[in-house]
């Protein structure tokens, strides 16, 4: 069985799949090894660890494929590949999609986002039309090979132009071919409760539990609502980004303090990446 049919099969299943967001093998692997059934390639988390840099649109889809297949050839779990506007249009969707299907992508992720972000805001999130945006989702499945990679709509309308925009250009993806969908900043539980009783019948629903301020903060609140995905793309990176800047600050403060815990952390580290893959 490919990992998009398995995940396919995860997706049809009564329990939510929860995918925490990593961004790269080792990630990956600390993931699988802790019993997660799936993972979440997170555009953002790629860009702060590859690049340093916020999720502004600079890793390209090389760059994006490339890891995604390293990724791939250590763990045997189904990845699910932010590909953020799909880095163009059309035609580039098209390759990207290809490519990230070659690098063993089970779900492929495009969002709405006008694929150039203004110079003078970058962290914006300006649209590209409905009906563009339903041409690459077309384009995406046009371009699979394997019918069953997921190709995953994520519209970022809540944020500019309101619940019902989004709900409309909802729609207009799933009639697009759309296999999953992602309203990204739905806040408030009836929001939830209303897109699952317009599209949950008709395809899986994605939900992003990343700020502790919206309504609904857990997996199993959503999977009573109806969706069929949480996702966690920022605890990993925040927990590791954490952990990192306490080694290093005990580090700097106290080397030979340090020297014995170190140690440890490399026969740790050693057992864990001695397991064949």
């Amino acid at each position: 069985m490919s990992a998009a049919s398995e995940l396919r099969k995860q997706l049809s299943g009564e329990k939510i799949l929860v995918a925490p967001g990593i961004y790269d093998a080792f990630s990956a692997l600390s993931a699988e090894t802790a019993g997660f059934k799936a993972v979440f390639v997170s555009g953002s988390a790629l860009a702060a660890t590859h690049l340093a840099r916020p999720d502004i649109g600079l890793l390209t889809a090389s760059e994006t494929c490339e890891i995604v297949a390293r990724i791939n050839e250590r763990i045997s779990i189904p990845t699910f590949v932010d590909a953020d506007q799909g880095f163009g249009n059309g035609y580039n969707v098209a390759r990207t999609v290809k490519a990230l299907e070659r690098a063993g992508a089970a779900a492929i992720q495009i969002e709405d986002q006008q694929e150039v972000k203004p110079d003078t805001a970058p962290l914006s999130r300006p649209l590209i039309s409905a009906a563009a945006m339903a041409d690459k989702i077309k384009v995406a499945r046009d371009s699979l090979i394997d019918q069953d990679v997921i190709i995953s709509a994520r519209t970022d309308a809540m944020s500019s132009e309101g619940f019902d925009a989004a709900m409309e250009r909802a729609n207009i993806y799933v009639e697009a071919g759309a296999d999953m969908i992602f309203v990204e900043t739905l806040t408030r539980r009836a929001q939830m409760e209303k897109l699952v009783s317009q599209l949950g019948a008709q395809v899986p629903l994605l939900h992003n539990l990343l700020r502790p301020t919206d309504e609904v903060t857990d997996a199993q609140t959503a999977q009573e609502i109806g969706y069929s995905v949480a996702l966690f793309p920022g605890t990993v990176l925040t927990s590791v980004g954490q952990a990192l800047e306490n080694a290093l600050a005990g580090l700097h403060g106290n080397p030979e303090l340090n020297a014995e815990a170190a140690s440890k952390d490399r026969i740790g580290a050693k057992a864990f990446l001695s397991k064949q893959g």
